[in-house]
This record gives C-alpha cells, structure tokens and sequence, in this order.
C-alpha cells in the first residue's frame, strides 16, 4: 500500500513528491500503522521497487494490500499524478470510514464523487457487486479500469470478455465501455461497445491514448464512436456455428438436439435470427440461440396476419430462462436495466426489418412469415440479401446515432 498513519493520526502518502533522505529521517523518528487495521507497517524506500508500505510478517489485517505486485502499485499511481495534473484534487488510498472501503483513487469532478479500482486481478463476483453497491448507495460512482492483462484481443474489432470483465462494463448514453490501463507503456485501451457472438467472445473497437491524449472528463463521460461491425459480426456469427457442429460431442449438445428434433439444420437458419441488440450484454447466451428459442417457442407458430402479444414473447423468455437454457449476466456498474431491454430491443428490431409491425406498447403484428432456406447455398444467398437490405435498420440498434 502507499499510504499508512504516522504515530499522530495524520496520513503519510507516499504518492507524493518526496526525496528518499526525507523519507528516511521522518523513518526513523515515527513508526506507521495500517489505517484499516491499525497494525504496524514498515515503509520500504527500495531501489527496484516501488516506495510502499508493509505489514509486518505475521499480521492479521483483512485487507490484502500487501499482496500488491509492481504492475498494480505503479498503476495506480500514475493514475493518481494524471489526476492531480489536472488539477484535479484526488486522494490515493482514502480509507472511508462510513462505507468500510478503501478506493485505489477518490475524487470529486463537476460536484459529483468517484472512486477509481485499478482491478490487476481477478476477484469473486459477490465481492466485486458488494464495493460496486456500496459505493453507489452512498452517491459515489465506481469506476472499474481493468489492467491490460486482462484483456485479451483476438483480432481486429474482436476480443475475449469473460463475465469478470463484463463487469466492468458501464453503460453510456448510447453504447458500452469497458476501461481498462497499462501502467508500462502508459495507456489507456477503452473497449468500445461489446456486441455479444458468444458467452466470451464479443466484438469491440479498442481504442487507445497514452495518458497525455486522454483526461479525466473523457474517462468519466467516454466518447461513444461507432465502428464498422456488420461484416464482422456475419463472419464470426458464421465461425460460432462451424465450432458448435466440429467440436467433440456436438451430437449431444442440447441446442443442436433440439434443432434436429424440429427438423431445423444451424446452417440453415434464417437471417431473422441472430441478429445483434444493444443491451445483448446483459444475457450470457449467445443470441444466436436465445433468439432461435424464440423462433421455436413463439413466432413460427404464427402466420401472415396474426397478433402476437408482447407478454406472449417475454413469457417464452422466462420459461427457458427456468430451465436454465438461457443464462443471464450481472453488470453491476451499469444504470439499472436488465435483459428485457435486450429483448424489447430485439422485437424492435423485427419491426424495422419488416418481419412485425407494432399496434402498441404490447401488441404486434406478422406482416410476413419467416421462411426456412432449403440449403446452404441457399441461406448464403439470403443472408447476402438480407443484410443488404437492411444494413441501415442493423447498424442503428447497435448505435442509435449512426
């Protein structure tokens, strides 16, 4: 940790400015306790590492501070001077008696408080919505920047998001952020937008400043830019159904069963399904599959003409969601919205491609059936077609403002 009480109650921070000789002189006349347990601790002023405190061998503080490495220390402590050189007034480590936390960073903008968590590791979910919810209650927002190391790119527009980085997903106007900093080349890479093809797998345009391009008004309030993902979603949409019908015992994949038992081919699956949502993340099942759920449990039963009430198509949700063949994820830094967006959003978009059209708030309308390609050449063909058309009517359920 960087900062400890002297013997007076006043705080030493060690993210100061400080010369070593001063540092060893205030050493040796005080001794240093842990403002969380009130152990003592022993300043370290090495040469390879980092300036911080210690508990003492044997010490039986809750908080695991000391097992921070380099990376994390040096982290936050850039963190911390790009911050004040923006003048900005932040405290480093400022342990909050009332919510019982201690913030990597805390600092006020425009009258409102935040905390910055430079997270290096991963740590239970339970833990990570308990600080997340805490700070909210008490009118603090969370900022969760995750370390670079957590993030794994797989290829242009293209990363790894397990539910641990999904949590820290917030929530803009528009889109989906998710920060995240390299404290050894001295960058930011925010993850913008994450448009779900797997439980894992999302799309997502990196974007990366070095800490003199960004500022603290851009970490808070993230620029939502929009980027090409259309081709990209086709393509790895394509790449998700090849694994499930390759990979070792896809014979007894549940989903793939329940295709062959309605005489359905993945391959040749309309282009009606699939198709990509705003608020996607909050469901952990990719939505080629929820959405085919859908397809089975509600609108092929329905022709040309027929009304279909909203209820009817929530309610075929829940019932997989029951029998846990949908599954769900908690994003607990975002505002508080849930997986109905998603599928509001979803049945929005069926009215946009023509597929529905809306009486009201809970009514809609067939305007035609989905029809089922004969082959595969055939489905490519529609597809082509398909996403032709209405490009437009896809690109803006992912970004409105497009």
């Amino acid at each position: 940790m960087l900062v400890a009480n002297k013997s007076d109650g006043k705080r030493l921070s060690l993210g100061e400015r400080w010369e070593k000789s001063e540092l060893i002189a205030i050493r040796s006349r005080d001794k240093f306790h842990c403002p969380e347990c009130g152990e003592e601790v022993v300043m370290k002023l090495g040469s390879k590492k980092i300036w911080h405190f210690s508990h003492l061998v044997g010490g039986s503080c809750q908080y695991e501070y000391d097992r921070e490495s380099e990376y994390h220390l040096s982290g936050k402590l850039q963190l911390f001077n790009w911050l004040k050189k923006q003048g900005i007034n932040a405290e480093l480590e400022h342990f909050d008696q009332q919510m019982k936390q201690k913030p990597d960073i805390a600092f006020e903008l425009k009258n409102q408080k935040y905390a910055i968590e430079f997270q290096c590791s991963v740590i239970p979910a339970e833990i990570f919505e308990k600080r997340t919810k805490t700070y909210l209650q008490n009118g603090v927002i969370p900022i969760w920047v995750a370390a670079e190391t957590l993030v794994k790119r797989k290829k242009n527009y293209v990363a790894s998001i397990n539910n641990f980085l999904y949590l820290f997903t917030r929530q803009t106007r528009h889109s989906w952020n998710i920060p995240a900093f390299c404290p050894i080349s001295g960058q930011f890479i925010n993850l913008n937008g994450a448009i779900p093809i797997t439980s894992k797998r999302s799309i997502t345009n990196l974007i990366v400043n070095s800490l003199k391009q960004y500022s603290a008004e851009e970490l808070v309030n993230p620029i939502e830019k929009s980027f090409p993902f259309l081709k990209t979603w086709q393509a790895e949409n394509q790449k998700l159904k090849s694994r499930y019908l390759t990979s070792p015992g896809s014979w007894q994949n549940p989903f793939l069963k329940e295709l062959y038992r309605n005489h359905l081919s993945l391959l040749t699956l309309p282009s009606e399904i699939g198709l990509p949502v705003r608020s996607s993340p909050y469901i952990e099942t990719p939505p080629l599959i929820w959405q085919t759920f859908l397809f089975l449990d509600v609108f092929r039963h329905y022709q040309k003409g027929d009304i279909i009430m909203y209820a009817k198509i929530r309610e075929a949700f829940d019932r997989r969601l029951r029998r846990k063949e949908i599954k769900l994820r908690t994003l607990p830094v975002a505002e508080e919205r849930d997986h109905r967006y998603a599928l509001a959003e979803y049945v929005f978009l069926l009215t946009k491609i023509t597929y529905l059209e809306k009486i009201n708030s809970g009514t809609v309308r067939v305007l035609r059936e989905i029809s089922i390609p004969d082959s595969i050449d055939e489905q490519i063909h529609e597809e082509a077609e398909f996403f032709t058309k209405y490009k437009n009517e896809i690109n803006q359920s992912i970004f409105p403002l497009t």
